[in-house]
């Protein structure tokens, strides 16, 4: 159910198709206690079209290195200066700030923030910083070094990346442009009790694009479970559906061998396990035949059956090649497909 807001009259918020800014109008309290009603512009930093591309693969030690291209579109109107992921999970090389951050000293601050950094891979002329909380999240954080600076519509930027011990899923990443304007009230600002200044939170609080990428989602076992890892892995797709990823008769398909290699393994029948394993494979290379390419350049100019421009794919691109990869791990790791 959704949150109505009670505003007052001739308060609102009205976004102008022209400039891509929001109109604020609301109640401003003087000092006399009267109220009178202001006008405001809020500035937003989405006027940008960005794309990403995502590349992941494991390595001998099992974790997963990622790397990231960022692009924006000729259409943008801002340049695109802040790129981050909000994930569920550290990276490799990551630290957290000392318990109690009142007695710790800032040779110990600074050895954290100089790790955080190292743990991450950023293009030269940018800036990377890692924070981390309680429960384990990590907010990754890149933006541009020189003020002003970042990707101009119509370019692009590579080498943004990190490793981590999880297995890549559909998340999205976050992106925000240079503003045109400074945000701010000519005043004192609406009462932030009102209704109208929630409003307005609102409108900073999303003031950020998303994108679909490949990010650290499904927590490997320690020590390593093909059963426990498959099922992660198939609860993980089964949010797909609801993201319109994946269509609800092929997660039915899919889950038939999800269900069947689940209890191969833990019944220590591998053989049966790595089959059920390849019919998905397999079902997900007739939707799309280059799933298992590395990155989305990759282009080999494979064709799969829904590249007939009048049928829609069973799923999407980017889900396919992260469940291929995702399926591959698991027979890797049981001692399979060792040249795959």
């Amino acid at each position: 159910m959704g949150v109505t807001f009670a505003l007052e009259p001739g308060e609102g918020i009205v976004l102008d198709p022209v400039t891509g800014n929001y109109m604020l109008t609301y109640s401003e309290v003087l000092e006399d206690g009267s109220k009178v009603l202001t006008h405001g512009t809020f500035f937003p930093a989405t006027k940008i079209a960005p794309d990403i591309k995502s590349k992941f693969h494991s390595d001998r030690t099992g974790a997963v290195i990622y790397s990231y291209s960022v692009s924006s579109g000729v259409q943008s109107r801002q340049i695109l200066d802040i790129f981050r992921f909000d994930l569920f999970n550290k990276v490799v090389g990551s630290q957290d700030l000392p318990t109690n951050i009142q007695t710790a000293t800032l040779e110990q601050v600074a050895a954290v923030f100089d790790a955080n950094k190292l743990a991450l891979t950023t293009p030269p002329g940018w800036d990377g910083f890692i924070s981390t909380n309680e429960s384990g999240a990590s907010r990754i954080t890149w933006d541009p070094i020189k003020s002003g600076t970042g990707i101009r519509p119509g370019e692009s930027q590579q080498g943004f990346g990190f490793v981590s011990q999880n297995l890549p899923g559909v998340g999205a990443a976050q992106f925000k442009g240079i503003r045109d304007g400074r945000n701010g009230f000519s005043g004192e600002g609406p009462d932030p009790t009102s209704d109208i200044s929630k409003q307005i939170q609102d409108l900073y609080k999303n003031d950020f694009v998303t994108s679909s990428a490949a990010v650290p989602t499904i927590a490997v076992p320690t020590p390593f479970d093909p059963a426990v890892t498959l099922e992660r892995i198939q609860t993980h797709t089964h949010t797909w559906i609801g993201m319109q990823l994946l269509d609800p008769a092929f997660s039915a398909q899919l889950d038939r061998s999800f269900q069947s290699a689940i209890s191969a393994y833990r019944l220590n029948q591998p053989k049966v396990g790595k089959k059920q394993i390849q019919t998905m494979r397999e079902l997900i290379k007739k939707e799309h035949a280059d799933a298992d390419r590395e990155d989305d350049n990759d282009d080999r100019g494979e064709q799969g059956d829904h590249d007939d421009k009048n049928k829609r794919a069973l799923i999407d691109k980017l889900a396919a090649r992260i469940l291929d990869f995702d399926l591959k791990y698991v027979t890797k790791r049981m001692g399979g497909d060792k040249d795959d």
